[in-house]
């Protein structure tokens, strides 16, 4: 058993003299008050719009707010910068901000900040990856000190979600006056969040230190207790591992099991998982856009759909000691508008095989499976179940650069991937990344295009509830996709750290979050 080139055993050994050697490393850190936390990318820019991957998102969190928060368990929004906010009409949205909060550097929030930030991430010229989360926004403008009016070009029931989870306000009197807006992140990093950046450093990592004073503090978002937290770059996670055992980290995110068990018996340090939004799935070549028409037949998907016993497969690669979230749709409760009413096929091998006969495939036939790093066990696992009705499936390892080729040539038979919503608290999101007209679509089922239209048009939210069940219940019946289960995030960390329930964030975690049993 290996992890990226590292032996499980010695790995195991490493623990064992680390056990000996380091005697107290959690005691230390609790008596510094600060927190190692390992990344596999190097950070350059604290802020998401500069680098959108997920370990950004747990830095740009927990520097900067946003206007409002979303509360899972509620699934309704909540103040944060904003104190109140109304919708006057269906394509207008006005927030009054609370009159105490601050800048890292001292100035003090206004609805300049919040218009700026805005109409900064609508200009054409702003150059940030992801410009469609707000292609739906008009124009920002100031009302008052303290009140901030927000334009639609249409009628959008994800405004809300998208304001919670995707805008983080910007001191304009300091971003506005760069040249290179680039260097703010890297350089002149200030926001209004439980943290403020004390350093950051492509090569030596970041720095946080607890913010003096956090009067928008709420159940949704509470103050940071920990006072500082240093965010470590550590390409692999063998190094990490290493480091962990032998005192230089105190917390780090694994993502196989093999990972997890390396720590199971080291009584220092306790595992936890965090269920987000993230699910794994498979996806077909419905519309015959790779040049392999045998998936074109629904009878050949749902044989697919049948032979893959979706919980052993789910408890056998999920990472983490209790069992992935059972879902048969593409979305989760804690999401607006999530609801269906059908499941996928049951798995039942000897119904895969009779459907291949009855298709015209009693001799199976060959499959590329296509799948990133993050999925190849999971693809693996899949490629065996359909071994055993006779389907030759082949896992092919990609790059996201390859992969975007292959999704921009249609030469994607079937993916095996994983996905967070983008983020994003509402059934939409998923809808959009796999069926909106485009590259990543390989089902063109006009159905789902009009329903998804329709959902996008209304503020009604039973309507679209009733909507979207509509279309995973379409996507259930054509086996167009499967999701095998959720995925949890999954982080090993000092058994003195409570690391706090978690959150629907990419990094499922929240700096703010953090506390010292």
């Amino acid at each position: 058993m290996y992890i990226r080139g590292l032996q499980v055993r010695g790995l195991q050994a490493l623990i064992l003299a680390g056990a000996f050697i380091c005697t107290g490393p959690a005691s230390a850190q609790k008596a510094k008050d600060t927190v190692r936390i390992g990344f596999y990318e190097p950070i350059g820019s604290v802020l998401i719009y500069d680098d959108p991957q997920p370990q950004n998102a747990f830095v740009t969190r927990a520097a900067f707010d946003t206007l409002i928060c979303y509360a899972p368990e509620s699934k309704s929004f909540v103040p944060s910068l904003a104190k109140a906010w109304r919708q006057p009409d269906d394509k207008t949205l006005e927030f009054d901000l609370r009159d105490d909060v601050k800048f890292h550097d001292g100035a003090p929030l206004t609805a300049e900040d919040v218009a700026y930030t805005l109409n900064w991430l609508i200009d054409p010229a702003s150059p940030y990856r992801f410009k469609e989360n707000f292609s739906w926004v008009k124009e920002a403008t100031v009302v008052s000190p303290l009140t901030v009016r927000i334009a639609f070009r249409e009628i959008n029931p994800t405004a809300l979600s998208r304001l919670a989870t995707s805008l983080f306000i910007l001191p304009k009197h300091v971003h506005e006056a760069l040249a290179d807006k680039a260097t703010f992140g890297r350089r002149t990093p200030i926001g209004t969040g439980p943290y403020r950046v004390a350093g950051v450093d492509l090569a030596k990592g970041i720095v946080l230190t607890r913010a003096t004073a956090y009067p928008q503090a709420s159940p949704c978002k509470p103050a940071a207790t920990v006072n500082r937290i240093e965010g470590l770059p550590m390409p692999d996670v063998q190094t990490q591992a290493a480091q962990m055992i032998t005192g230089g980290l105190d917390v780090m995110r694994i993502s196989t099991r093999e990972a997890g068990e390396t720590f199971e018996h080291d009584k220092r340090f306790v595992m936890t998982s965090i269920d987000g939004m993230m699910v794994q799935y498979i996806s077909f070549d419905a519309a015959n856009r790779s040049g392999n028409p045998i998936l074109s037949d629904v009878r050949v998907r749902r044989a697919l759909v049948q032979a893959i016993d979706r919980q052993a497969i789910a408890t056998s690669v999920t990472p983490g000691q209790k069992p992935p979230l059972k879902t048969d749709a593409l979305c989760f409760p804690v999401q607006i508008a999530c609801a269906w009413n059908t499941v996928p096929p049951a798995f039942d091998r000897a119904a895969a095989k009779k459907l291949l006969v009855e298709a015209g495939y009693p001799n199976g036939f060959e499959l590329e499976l296509t799948a990133f790093a993050s999925a190849a066990q999971l693809a693996e696992a899949i490629a065996g179940e359909f071994h055993k009705i006779g389907v030759r499936a082949k896992v092919s390892p990609v790059t996201l650069a390859a992969y975007r080729q292959k999704q921009r040539d249609g030469k994607l038979q079937a993916v095996v991937a994983l996905w967070t919503s983008g983020g994003l608290p509402d059934s939409s999101s998923t809808v959009d990344f796999l069926f909106a007209k485009g590259p990543r679509d390989f089902s063109r089922d006009g159905l789902i295009h009009q329903l998804a239209d329709e959902a996008m048009h209304t503020n009604d939210e039973a309507a679209r509830k009733s909507l979207y069940a509509r279309i995973y219940d379409r996507v259930n019946e054509q086996a167009y996709v499967l999701p095998i289960s959720g995925r949890p995030d999954v982080f090993v960390h000092l058994n003195e750290l409570n690391i706090g329930p978690g959150s629907l964030s990419p990094y499922s975690i929240e700096a703010n979050e953090f506390r010292w049993k």
